[in-house]
Formats: structure tokens, C-alpha cells, sequence
């Protein structure tokens, strides 16, 4: 190890231009039961990673994960994400015998209106509904 400095330089700050988008990307708010990711390659691929679980009294933790995964294309603008697969798992103590895990679950392409700003992706659908993610890592 030469003692160089290997962080990222290019860390997502100021106006977006398409590259900004690249790198993991996660929306958990304290105190919520819900954890949000993205992880976008400058191959124009993406990962998607949603949580939710919560505490059902005596007997244990209910838990949704939703994965999805596909390509993305981006504009100053807009972003639109073309998955390939989507899978569910279902964990709910209270109802094990309707569990399931990487059940295949409906893909269809999503847009996006986005923006990068200190270290912050908002992405707002069309009806104004917005999400949040703070850049994790390169």
C-alpha cells in the first residue's frame, strides 16, 4: 500500500448530468421499518433492493424484500429503467404457510424524473410521489 488516497473523487455533488447516477444509492429514514436501494453501473445496468419488516409481537419479525434488476437509460432529466427480472420474498410468522421466497414478480418499464444533489438522487414519478437516497458508495 502506497498510503495514496483512493476515494472517489467524482462523488455526486451539484447539477446531475447523466454519470452522476452511477454508484449505490440508499433511502433509509430513521425510525422506518422500510430500506431502499439502488445500485446503477456506468453500463447502463441496475439493481434494485426494497425492505420492509416490522415486529409482530411474540412471535417474530414479518419481512417483504422486493428485487429487481435490468438496464436504465438516462437524459438531463429523465430516467427510465427497463427491468429484466423481479422477484418477492414473503417471511410473516403469523402465516408461514403462505410464505415464499424469489417468487417471480411482474416487471414493467418505470420513468423517473431525477436529480443529484449534494450527494442526495430524488427520483419523482409522475404523479409527484418522490423518493430519497443518500450515495452509499462508487
Amino acid at each position: 500500500m502506497t498510503g495514496a488516497d483512493t476515494t472517489d473523487s467524482r462523488s455526486p455533488i451539484g447539477p446531475a448530468v447523466p454519470q452522476d447516477i452511477v454508484g449505490a444509492w440508499e433511502s433509509a429514514q430513521p425510525g422506518s421499518n422500510t430500506t431502499l436501494a439502488y445500485r446503477f453501473t456506468a453500463e447502463g445496468k441496475y439493481k434494485y433492493f426494497g425492505m420492509t419488516s416490522y415486529p409482530m409481537g411474540e412471535t417474530g419479525t414479518y419481512e417483504l424484500t422486493y428485487v429487481a434488476g435490468g438496464t436504465y437509460k438516462t437524459s438531463a432529466k429523465a430516467l427510465t429503467l427497463r427491468p429484466h427480472f423481479a422477484s418477492v420474498t414473503r417471511k410473516n410468522p403469523e402465516n408461514p404457510e403462505q410464505d415464499h421466497t424469489n417468487r417471480p414478480a411482474p416487471v414493467e418499464t418505470q420513468h423517473y424524473r431525477w436529480e443529484v444533489a449534494d450527494r442526495k438522487l430524488s427520483l419523482t414519478r409522475s404523479d409527484g410521489t418522490q423518493f430519497v437516497f443518500t450515495w452509499v458508495s462508487p
